[in-house]
């Protein structure tokens, strides 16, 4: 199978608020992975794809939330896999629709610097 994706990602478990829009009410969730074009997230319902997203999102070491509009592309159960339990919960896909350049350039710096690594020193 071919690779679509334009952007690596970054798995993180970073916490998220999200509305569903026009009128859905607060969801507090947490991030499955990040990239620059979108997120994927866990849901306890599936999410039609179209439906826009409202969401902020908290980043280490940056005091102001990180705030866009998204697009839901796919959505599909997911069974998460405890030490104690199981627990279903739902994968969404979603593309950036709207992400102001200075929020958009902190979520990069943050992949960029999660996937350095400090150099070893010479032996």
């Amino acid at each position: 199978m071919e690779e679509r994706r334009r952007f690596v990602r970054l798995d993180t478990r970073l916490d998220m608020v999200y509305t569903a829009l026009p009128s859905g009410s607060q969801q507090r969730t947490v991030l499955k992975n990040i990239a620059g074009g979108g997120i994927c997230l866990f849901a306890d319902k599936v999410l039609t794809p179209g439906t826009q997203l409202q969401a902020t999102l908290k980043l280490p070491g940056r005091e102001q939330p990180v705030n866009f509009t998204a697009e839901v592309i796919w959505s599909e159960p997911y069974e998460v896999v405890g030490k104690t339990e199981r627990q279903r919960a739902v994968e969404v896909g979603v593309r950036f629709l709207e992400i102001a350049p200075q929020d958009h350039d902190a979520l990069m710096q943050h992949v960029i610097l999660t996937f350095k690594t400090p150099s070893s020193p010479a032996s």
